[in-house]
Parts: C-alpha cells; structure tokens; sequence
C-alpha cells in the first residue's frame, strides 16, 4: 500500500489537532483534554481515492508554535499535499498563512506556492459553528487566497463535522493528482 505524508499547517489554536482527530479517528477530541501540540503529532488514515486505488495516510499535524519553527523546517520536507488552516472565525490566522506557514512551505518543503503548486494544498476555514449566517467576509478572503496560489478551499467546523465529507472528497483528488504528477 502506498503511504502519503501530509502536512497540516497553521497557527496554534486554530484547530488542526481537533481535525486531525475528526479526520482519522471520526471523534471530537474532549476539550477538557485538549493540549497545544507540542512540536508535531502524528495519525494515520487508510482511505480509497476516487481512482480505486487504497492509501495510507501519514498525517503530520504541526503545532503553530514559532519557536519549534526549526525543528519543523526538516519534518514538512517529503509531504506531498497538506492542508493550509485557519480559524474561520479569527481572520488575523488567515494572514498568518500568507505571511508565515505558505514561506515555510516554500522554503523548506520545496514548493512553489505562486508557482504552480500550490495545487497540493487545502486552504482550510475551521470553527464556522462560531460565524452564525454570514460567511461571506470569509469566503472574499479565501477566494483571494486561492486566486494567489492556485488551491483548493473548504470551510469546516471540526467539532460538529460539518464540511468534512466535502474536504475529504477535495482531498482525495489532490493525493490522486499528487501520486500521477
């Protein structure tokens, strides 16, 4: 079976672990129990693209915290797709992704976000149960993001599941794509 490492970036607390649990596991995590990742946490996922072909997964979600920015560096070498994440609900961690996670990614894991890979990524709005009705700011501003880099788009809430099916379906074209290119 072939194994695909993805990255899952962004700042601290905008909800990367809690997806990544969702994603791979199918559960919210408690958030009595939830911790800042520390570094980086690891997961798997076995899923079937929609060529028919099985994948495993190797989901690498990247704590948000700069001062394990070197150690991050060497990990996001080797993924091939990642998902770009922000918490809806707070703008100032899109920016974030625009100024920071996409020049880490550029610099250190060999991709050219303006240049035409930007293909390999997901820009992921999460926590939209905190947005009410009106999603439209945030859908001006990811458009705009992925105008700029070429990417794909969704807009989730971790904790209640909604978006998730339609991610996974987005996602599973970007690892087809990723394994033919």
């Amino acid at each position: 079976m072939t194994i695909i490492k993805v990255a899952i970036l962004g700042d601290s607390e905008v909800g990367k672990t809690s997806f990544s649990e969702r994603w791979t596991k199918g559960t919210f995590p408690d958030p009595a129990l939830l911790r800042t990742t520390v570094g980086v946490s690891f997961d798997t996922i076995r899923t079937e693209l929609t060529n028919g072909m099985n994948v495993t997964l190797s989901v690498w979600d990247f704590g948000g915290q700069k001062r394990f920015i070197e150690t991050l560096k060497q990990m996001v070498d080797g993924a091939k797709a990642g998902v770009l994440f922000f918490d809806a609900s707070y703008l100032p961690s899109l920016d974030s992704l625009y100024n920071y996670w996409v020049p880490l990614v550029q610099d250190h894991g060999g991709w050219d976000m303006t240049g035409g890979d930007g293909w390999r990524f997901i820009l992921v709005g999460n926590k939209i149960d905190l947005l009410g009705d009106d999603f439209s700011e945030v859908e001006s501003e990811m458009d705009s993001f992925c105008e700029k880099y070429n990417t794909e788009s969704a807009l989730i809430s971790a904790k209640t599941g909604v978006g998730l099916e339609q991610l996974d379906l987005k996602f599973k074209q970007v690892i087809k794509r990723a394994l033919e290119s």
